[in-house]
């Protein structure tokens, strides 16, 4: 009697109702957070530098390879440039070459280490930014500002001088290191763009318990930016995204060599 009285009460008119209000918040939620923030993002882009015409003219086919091929060498002079800057530097930086797809560790411009990107994404706003605009985003270098990770850094460890040699023998004994295998890495940079860097791997090696909480302060760092947004208007503006993928060993041995809040050189 009581299973009957809840199956009347739920029509087909409510289930129709329910469903479009759903439908409606995903689209306004869309629009909100995707098709608005990337077109406003680019047109102020565009008028900052005085290219409002440029979009809208097309050259001849000779004329544009001829373009493309100019904006790609003085992107790599741009690219070099920064390299140089950062052989200045102490620190191991972290170079992504989407031309050649490969992530490099570098340190006063040697290469230390490499690994070969398997996938490359990008958001909608990386690809609906003008091609003369990519100069403007990246190269760099850029600092990290915050990092999101799903394993650790090596740990620290502090040891007070032994008093004996069996102090010393019994203190000797390398640190545990975390469990935790599977890596995914979100860095958020100066310059308003989000790099991750992935496992290429789908199947999870570790704790799933880590993988969850990387997933629910991922989707945090998110959300809290898109709120900002909506409460102030000179919150930093729409999030560029650039996703890579590489081997899991491969990405453990990248974060973790890295310092604390590296610099990051981007070559598309």
């Amino acid at each position: 009697m009581f299973l009957s009285k809840i199956k009347g009460s739920i029509t087909t008119k409510g289930v129709v109702l329910f469903v479009s209000i759903q439908l409606v918040a995903i689209i306004v939620a869309f629009t909100l957070f995707g098709i608005i923030p990337v077109g406003s993002e680019v047109k102020k882009i565009t008028t900052e530098f005085g290219l409002e015409g440029v979009r809208g003219n097309k050259l001849p086919a000779e004329k544009a390879v001829l373009l493309e091929r100019v904006r790609d060498r003085e992107h790599y002079e741009s690219v070099l440039n920064s390299a140089l800057s950062l052989s200045k530097t102490d620190s191991i930086s972290l170079l992504i070459d989407l031309n050649d797809s490969l992530a490099i560790l570098s340190l006063k411009g040697v290469s230390l280490f490499q690994s070969k990107i398997s996938e490359i994404e990008f958001n909608r706003g990386l690809k609906k930014l003008p091609v003369y605009l990519r100069d403007s985003l990246y190269s760099g270098p850029f600092p990290v500002k915050k990092e999101l990770a799903s394993i650790e850094k090596f740990p620290i460890v502090i040891k007070k001088a032994p008093k004996d040699t069996t102090e010393a023998s019994a203190d000797d004994a390398a640190p545990i290191l975390p469990i935790q295998n599977d890596v995914f890495v979100l860095f958020f940079l100066d310059n308003n763009l989000v790099i991750e860097i992935n496992q290429q791997e789908h199947d999870l090696a570790g704790s799933k318990k880590a993988y969850k909480d990387f997933k629910a302060n991922y989707s945090r760092f998110f959300r809290d930016h898109n709120f900002a947004l909506i409460k102030d208007k000179n919150a930093p503006s729409y999030l560029y995204r650039l996703k890579i993928s590489i081997p899991r060993e491969e990405a453990r041995s990248i974060y973790r060599a890295l310092p604390i809040k590296p610099y990051v050189l981007v070559r598309y």
